[in-house]
């Protein structure tokens, strides 16, 4: 995931941190400083309420990392591979690189999150009660921690996909009937639902006068029904283009320039004549690079004729060129990801052809219309 940083490796997964995890961290830790332990701890000095808070915010995160370990750990004794664990604003995500096999490794998967954070709400409030409970900063904290690990558990167990609850509602509809795209297909309409009674819900909330906690419940819909389109396309993507090569769809006939010509040359010759956005740069029968209208836009006017689309384009090691043999479910997610519109389609050094966006819509659409999914 871009924008995050890596902290370490635990049991062969990379633990990543996104640069949104920092924000929630100094918004949870002033939350609880300000508010959970300052009402319900009354007496204790500024310095021990932000110090609690924050050991507080740290070790919930902990909790948050177990709950996807656990996830993880399953998947990888499933046969499953796991990329890495990456914690953000919303808790943290497992980057499970395959889907489930079966209806039950799913059910596994899935259910043994919420019970991580259950098991340790549950080992939390055993350890407040064997030190007397109190007002200790110990007993604080493991207080909170109780409480917040099982409204995570019980909260991933709301039958929202892709929350946990989501995807065990999931398996389920799929062993019932055999089929993932239906189970995925109604998962993913339960989720929208409730995704929308949050959103709903938010917004009664704020116009009643719970402003902040209006607003957080309609981000929380607003996220949840983001998720649940989000993972309806993927599956479309992946059963539309299921064994779906890029040579299958791609564009054979790119349009090319070598590296040789001027910007100048570039603008009048093949630009403007033919509305060219880009061209792929060539250096004899090799591909070089991409040059793209914000490459020469970087190029003063007066120095486009003493410039070579060369020096200008964007070099073919920055690119994401793919192969015509991969499979156009696995790069289209890719080019999401690096927010590409195309990519160069390369074999041994030569470019064959482009993928792009629109080719992907176009092959897409006429696939739904013939019924081939």
């Amino acid at each position: 995931m871009s924008g995050s940083l890596r902290i370490g490796k635990i049991a062969g997964i990379d633990i990543f941190i996104h640069m949104s995890w920092l924000i929630i961290l100094v918004l949870l830790t002033w939350s609880l400083a300000t508010g959970w332990f300052a009402a319900i701890y009354p007496g204790w000095s500024p310095f021990t309420y932000w110090v609690v808070s924050l050991l507080a915010a740290l070790l919930l995160f902990v909790s948050v990392l177990l709950h996807e370990l656990a996830h993880s750990l399953v998947a990888r004794a499933r046969g499953l591979q796991v990329k890495n664990i990456t914690l953000f604003v919303f808790g943290g995500v497992s980057n499970i690189e395959q889907e489930p096999t079966s209806a039950g490794v799913e059910f596994q998967m899935s259910l043994v999150g919420p019970l991580m954070s259950l098991l340790i709400s549950g080992l939390c409030f055993l350890l407040w009660i064997i030190i007397g409970k109190g007002t200790s900063p110990l007993a604080a904290i493991l207080e909170y921690l109780a409480v917040a690990n099982a409204l995570l558990g019980l909260f991933n167990l709301i039958p929202g996909f892709p929350l946990d609850g989501g995807r065990v509602l999931r398996s389920i509809i799929w062993k019932i009937s055999g089929s993932l795209w239906t189970a995925t297909r109604m998962a993913t309409m339960v989720g929208q639902g409730i995704a929308y009674l949050f959103i709903l819900g938010g917004i009664w909330l704020f116009f009643t006068g719970s402003l902040f906690t209006g607003i957080w419940i309609g981000f929380i819909g607003w996220f949840l029904l983001s998720a649940a389109q989000s993972a309806h396309s993927q599956l479309l993507l992946e059963t539309t283009f299921k064994g779906v090569l890029v040579g299958k769809i791609m564009n054979s006939n790119p349009v090319t320039v070598p590296t040789t010509i001027s910007l100048q040359n570039l603008v009048d010759d093949f630009l403007l004549p033919h509305g060219w956005r880009s061209a792929f740069v060539m250096q004899a029968d090799h591909l070089a690079g991409l040059i793209t209208l914000s490459d020469i836009r970087h190029i003063p006017q007066e120095q486009w004729g003493q410039t070579s689309v060369g020096s200008a384009m964007t070099p073919l090691e920055r690119l994401h060129a793919v192969s015509s043999h991969q499979n156009v479910k696995d790069v289209a997610p890719s080019m999401v990801a690096h927010d590409v519109n195309q990519v160069p389609v390369v074999e041994d050094g030569h470019l064959v052809g482009v993928l792009s966006r629109q080719d992907i819509m176009r092959s897409l659409e006429i696939r739904q219309s013939l019924g081939l999914n």
